[in-house]
């Protein structure tokens, strides 16, 4: 986690000079109360205005009693003035409100190894209940001011935990105490924001207001998603339920009468559907922060009286039959993501591919509501959408452009922390990059991969993926992302709205691109000879896709294509670990990192300081997953984005899934199979091109040697005739393709390109049944 947390947060940790007045700014009256009811609780406070907290310590642990009790006297004034927090799952009985804790010698419960042995000083939880998901606001203790950037690294430590654990949570805020000095910061999706330094006991009455605010945000400015309600299970643990807007479910069955199909979603009846898995949940702070979950409606008894009454009919079969019909509740998948507004929405493309084979099916797309940081004037009718702050005036320290500093075990007694000064800040160029809060619901509800029961389901899941891809590219779209958690399966018994390869063809493609009107007539040829069957795997995720209105030059494939340019910086950044794999099963779909890079954003004549343009990196997509010329690009260089680069995606994918797989018996991979894990998943580029030119080239020049290393694996699926056919014959298919002619001659016929890699899987699929 440590290098990941790294990259993810270099450059993009700012200094607010007027962050109390921005996000702390509380009640005036309330906040004049709650220090008047302190000075009563605190005789020291009382008599000299100040709070008290010794000058000098020799240990940091000296300051985590002084600190919890002026913690802690506030937190009782704000509650004795402000009333009780909101409960977040509701209780029939009264409940005093949680205290503010010493935690600093016990590991806080947590569904993540990486996060297993986290322990914050000093910590606030929103009720009873000790875990991840339920930390409302983690406190950082460090002797000197001078510890201040190892003290944001911990914070930032906390900050990771608690996103990846709580759905529901779209920022952060916590505080960091070194000395008497205290910090406020904030983590959002586009970085860390944090106040100037306070000094507890000289400016007494600027900190207790300041903490005051803090304790009497409400649940939206505290930074939950006020769409999702709990319960909570035996075990005690959250069960999640997210309220939709009614007019984007009711679309799909074609209830939404014409009258409400225009209204705004912050006035919507809502329907209330309960989180059943997590199929996919980043585990970071910054980005887009994907989560994907599988949700079923909750059917409420008016809506089962209101079937009921609609059942009955004058008729005496068919109304029996109504009446006795159990309708099950509907399942679809929602993506919650960060979107980047200068790319063309997922939700767009995800709704003009809808229906189409091997390709995530729609439902309804739309940016969450929120709430501006001003008072929105009257009359404004401006749609508010709920995004990453944008603030002026913000600073930089050098010393603190990143958090890469060494952390000593304190409980091994280690070496002392490092000193450094982070107090001088001066204006930036940088600025932060602007994300959009959206929801995508999709009817079709996808299965990770490595719960394929089977090397055959396994492959035609990739094949029908492929295929897909093969419609989309026809459409003038490349997915540019193709990875393990980008291609899935199909539910079993999956409701599907639209059949469109099951519809009579109509081209949707220009004539004057003649290359994929050919490459469509062979693809409607393939599906015609797959019977028309219903997809077994599907490609979602279409967030760093590209539009390619027609085909490159091959004599000049070095250029940027238009798309490249328009979506350049769209690369993913390390948000996931792919080289532990020892995890248990659950964890393995979801396990892949991403490269960290600095980017940019495509902008409009109207976005002021957001033109400031950062480094280029042109490359998109999954290390672990990125074809070997991807890896080849320099940051700053543009390249044209292949077709073939995205083909060879999935090569990587089938090999990483070899190793990746786990036998019922077996809880870890064999050796063999972690090294190629980790080799898929090195720190540097670099390192991954010369392992993966490597492996092409064995593939196509020693193909024994290759067999070898898949049955040392020691799984079923690497000694699978299946998985070796496809791996070695995909394998020398693109080693093939690093030779720049070759490439330009395949890229110049997409349609046979594709029908080859295709046909390597169909015939492996036919010869090892």
């Amino acid at each position: 986690m440590e290098l990941q947390l790294e990259d993810e947060l270099r450059d993009v940790i700012f200094h607010d000079a007027k962050f109390i007045d921005h996000f702390l700014a509380g009640d005036n009256d309330k906040l004049t109360k709650v220090v008047k009811h302190c000075r009563k609780q605190d005789q020291q406070l009382k008599r000299k205005k100040k709070w008290s907290i010794p000058e000098r310590v020799s240990d940091e642990k000296e300051l985590y009693a002084p600190v919890l009790k002026v913690l802690n006297t506030i937190k009782k004034a704000v509650d004795d003035v402000h009333g009780f927090p909101e409960a977040l799952v509701p209780s029939l009985e009264d409940v005093e409100p949680e205290v503010i804790i010493d935690n600093h010698k016990y590991p806080i419960n947590s569904d993540l190894a990486n996060t297993q042995l986290i322990k914050p000083d000093l910590v606030l939880f929103q009720d009873a209940q000790r875990h991840w998901e339920n930390v409302r606001l983690p406190i950082e203790i460090k002797r000197l001011p001078g510890h201040h950037k190892v003290g944001m690294k911990q914070l930032s430590r906390y900050a990771r935990a608690v996103f990846a654990h709580q759905l529901h949570r779209r920022h952060l805020y916590g505080l960091i105490v070194c000395g008497r000095e205290a910090t406020f910061v904030r983590f959002d999706r586009a970085g860390i924001l944090y106040s100037g330094r306070i000094d507890i006991v000289e400016q007494s009455e600027v900190f207790t207001r300041a903490f005051a605010s803090l304790l009497m945000l409400d649940r939206v400015d505290e930074g939950l998603d006020p769409a999702f309600k709990f319960s909570r299970n035996s075990k005690g643990r959250l069960v999640y339920y997210i309220d939709l807007p009614e007019s984007e479910v009711d679309k799909l069955s074609g209830e939404l009468p014409p009258d409400k199909e225009l209204a705004s979603t912050s006035s919507q009846r809502m329907r209330r559907f309960e989180v059943i898995e997590r199929l996919c949940h980043r585990e970071s702070i910054c980005g887009r922060a994907t989560i994907v979950l599988r949700i079923r409606e909750v059917v409420e008894r008016q809506q089962q009286t209101k079937a009921k009454k609609s059942g009955k009919g004058k008729g005496k079969g068919k109304g029996r039959r109504r009446a006795t019909k159990k309708a099950e509740p509907r399942e679809y998948a929602l993506k919650l993501m960060w979107r980047d507004p200068d790319r063309d929405s997922e939700g767009d493309v995800l709704e003009k591919v809808h229906g189409m084979f091997g390709l995530a099916q729609h439902a309804g797309h739309w940016d969450v509501p929120g709430r501006s940081l001003s008072a929105t004037a009257a009359g404004d009718n401006t749609k508010c959408v709920d995004k990453t702050v944008e603030v002026e005036g913000l600073e930089v320290c050098d010393r603190l452009r990143d958090i890469s500093i060494l952390v000593p075990d304190e409980d091994k007694g280690e070496e002392e922390l490092e000193e450094v000064d982070t107090t001088e800040h001066h204006p930036t160029s940088h600025v932060r990059p602007l994300r959009i809060y959206s929801y995508v619901l999709m009817s079709s509800v996808g299965i990770p991969l490595w719960q394929a029961e089977s090397a055959e389901q396994f492959m035609t899941a990739v094949l029908d993926a492929i295929l897909g891809y093969w419609g989309l590219f026809n459409l003038g779209i490349m997915h540019r992302d193709v990875s393990n958690g980008n291609v899935m399966m199909m539910k079993e018994g999956q409701a599907y709205d639209r059949r469109r390869w099951k519809e009579e063809r109509r081209s949707s493609i220009g004539s004057q691109i003649r290359a994929l009107v050919e490459s469509e007539d062979l693809l409607c040829q393939v599906l015609n000879e797959l019977g028309h069957r219903d997809p077994t795997g599907m490609l979602s995720d279409f967030d760093l896709h590209a539009r390619h209105s027609s085909l490159p030059n091959p004599a000049n494939l070095a250029r940027p294509t238009r798309a490249d340019e328009v979506h350049a910086g769209a690369v993913r950044s390390r948000d996931e670990d792919l080289s532990n794999a020892r995890g248990t099963k659950r964890r393995k779909g979801n396990s892949a990192h991403k490269v960290s890079t600095e980017q940019t954003d495509a902008v409009d004549d109207n976005q002021g300081d957001r033109k400031k343009r950062r480094v280029i990196d042109y490359r998109t997509g999954t290390p672990a997953f990125m074809a070997v010329k991807v890896l080849q690009v320099e940051p700053g260089d543009p390249y044209h984005h292949s077709l073939i680069y995205d083909l060879e995606s999935f090569f990587w994918l089938i090999l990483w899934s070899a190793a990746a797989h786990l036998d019922n018996a077996e809880s870890r991979p064999t050796l063999q199979a972690q090294k190629i894990l980790d080799a898929m998943n090195q720190h540097t580029l670099e390192s991954i091109w010369a392992w993966k030119t490597a492996q092409l080239g064995l593939c196509a020049g020693e193909p024994g040697t290759v067999k070898q290393r898949l049955e040392q694996l020691g799984n079923t699926w690497g000694s699978s005739s299946l998985f070796r056919d496809v791996i070695i014959k995909l394998g020398r298919f693109f080693n093939t393709a690093l030779n720049m002619k070759t490439r330009g001659k395949l890229e110049s016929a997409p349609g046979k390109t594709i029908l080859k890699v295709v046909d390597i899987i169909r015939a492996a699929l036919k010869t090892n049944r």
